[in-house]
C-alpha cells in the first residue's frame, strides 16, 4: 500500500493519480428530490455495513472503495446511476450496460427507487468481495 503525503490515502499503487480528498456527500445530494436521496442513502447503509471502505464524492459522483473501486454512482434529477465491477457477467434487465475489460466486468443499472435496488444488492455486496481479491 501506498499513502499520499498531502492527504493520508491509501492506494494499492506508488503514486497512484487521485484527486486528495474524499469530497462531501451533501454536495452531492443537496438539491435532489427525496427519492434519489433515499436510494443514495440505502446504498451508502448497505456498503458502509460491508466492512472498511472509502467514500469519495466529487460533483454528482461518488465512488466506493476498499483496495479498489467497487461500485461508482452517478447522482442524477430522477435516480442514481449505479456501476457494480464484478469478476464476472450477469444478465438481468436491470442493467442498461455490460462491459468487460479483461480485469472485471461492470454492471451499470439506473436505479430509482428502493424495490429497484433490493434487485442489487446483493451484487454490491459481490462486488465489495471481489475488490478484496
Amino acid at each position: 500500500m501506498w499513502r499520499c503525503p498531502k492527504c493520508d490515502r491509501e492506494f494499492t499503487r506508488k503514486n497512484q493519480r487521485h484527486a486528495c480528498g474524499t469530497g462531501n456527500r451533501e454536495d452531492v445530494i443537496r438539491g435532489r428530490p427525496e427519492s434519489v436521496v433515499e436510494v443514495y442513502g440505502a446504498i451508502e447503509k448497505l456498503v458502509n455495513q460491508l466492512g472498511k471502505v472509502e467514500t469519495v464524492a466529487r460533483d454528482r459522483y461518488v465512488l466506493f472503495r476498499s483496495s479498489r473501486i467497487f461500485v461508482d454512482l452517478s447522482v442524477m434529477k430522477d435516480a442514481v446511476r449505479v456501476a457494480i465491477h464484478l469478476g464476472r457477467e450477469i444478465n438481468s434487465p436491470i442493467f442498461i450496460k455490460i462491459v468487460d475489460d479483461g480485469k472485471q466486468v461492470t454492471h451499470v443499472a439506473k436505479v430509482g427507487t428502493l424495490n429497484e435496488l433490493r434487485k442489487i444488492e446483493p451484487l454490491i455486496k459481490e462486488a465489495y468481495e471481489f475488490s478484496l481479491s
